[in-house]
């Protein structure tokens, strides 16, 4: 039990997350400053070297929560299930193309408004860091395929809480609360892939 823990990457990430709470708490306001300000994935970092720094903000703001620090750790346990449906190689590989791609699209749309005029230009230095993409994503993976239906519940009910603060701004084309929504629709595309995978063989059988 304890060995296959340790060997899940799931195990690792709540872990990181989980640290991170007291690390930020700890950290004097000028240095959390700046950290969060290095690790934002918005376009001056993720401008190409050396005017950014591309790589390293998308892999750090993925463990650098920016709000509601205590709550991540909690809703990254939803990561378990997707390791339990797809396994460990899968899961990385799937949940980390969701927060660069999301991410990707999100500023993206940022740029673009700011090139028409409809942003104004020091949006391209605001803060955008966490894991709210990946975890969105997850968590849609959760509510959908969690092997007891009562944890599904579980997870519907903390998607509907957590769904006001995620949402915030989408009326008005914010971009983050865009980007969850991808992130959501993502994961159920997850489900629906993988159900039409497991379904194809008895097709076949039949």
């Amino acid at each position: 039990m304890m060995h296959n823990l340790v060997r899940n990457p799931a195990s690792w990430y709540v872990a990181a997350l989980a640290v991170a709470c007291p690390v930020e708490e700890l950290l004097p306001p000028d240095r959390l400053d700046r950290l969060l300000q290095w690790s934002s994935t918005n376009l001056a970092n993720l401008h190409l070297w050396p005017q950014g720094h591309p790589v390293e903000a998308l892999v750090v703001s993925a463990f650098v929560p920016q709000d509601s620090v205590w709550i991540w750790p909690l809703l990254a346990l939803s990561t378990y299930t997707v390791v339990s449906l797809l396994g460990a190689g899968r899961t990385v590989a799937l949940l980390a193309l969701v927060h660069v791609g999301v991410t990707a699209a999100t500023e993206t749309m940022v740029w673009w408004r700011i090139h028409h005029g409809s942003l104004p230009p020091s949006d391209a230095y605001l803060l955008d860091t966490g894991p709210s993409y990946l975890v969105v994503a997850a968590m849609a993976v959760a509510m959908c395929r969690a092997r007891q239906v009562w944890i599904r519940l579980v997870w519907l009910v903390l998607l509907g809480v957590a769904a006001p603060g995620l949402l915030d701004g989408i009326t008005d084309g914010d971009c983050s609360a865009i980007g969850h929504v991808l992130a959501f629709t993502a994961g159920l595309t997850v489900v629906w892939t993988h159900r039409q995978r497991r379904a194809t063989p008895d097709l076949i059988t039949a």
